[in-house]
């Protein structure tokens, strides 16, 4: 769960762009009914967040934010990372992908986010 505050309405486009707390980091959103300046809630599921050692180009996924992996904690089959971002978001990966991306605290990564992974909430 981010809090953010709407920055605007992307009607066309059936998005909205949002500033994660009191970052610089923001993001698009599904079109939720919010007006410019409401604080809403974003709740994000740790395993629909794609994490890259390189930046990713040519994706339909709108949101593509650059950070720096703080932790990482084996938990049995999942691997959760703390990235970040401006904010903390909390990846879950697998052991395997740890080994093959040769992730460790303090390796810059990028995060991807499909839009439709994000979801407002009360």
């Amino acid at each position: 769960m981010l809090k953010a505050t709407v920055l605007d309405l992307r009607e066309a486009d059936g998005v909205m762009r949002v500033r994660l707390g009191d970052s610089a980091c923001e993001i698009e959103v599904p079109l939720g009914y919010a007006a410019a300046g409401s604080r809403v809630q974003v709740a994000i599921r740790a395993g629909d967040i794609l994490l890259a050692t390189e930046r990713p180009h040519g994706l339909s996924a709108r949101n593509v934010m650059e950070g720096r992996i703080t932790s990482l904690e084996q938990r049995g089959a999942v691997v959760v990372a703390r990235v970040d971002c401006g904010v903390t978001f909390i990846v879950h990966i697998t052991p395997g992908a740890v080994r093959a991306l040769e992730l460790s605290a303090g390796r810059r990564v990028w995060l991807v986010l499909k839009t439709h992974s994000c979801h407002l909430v009360d």
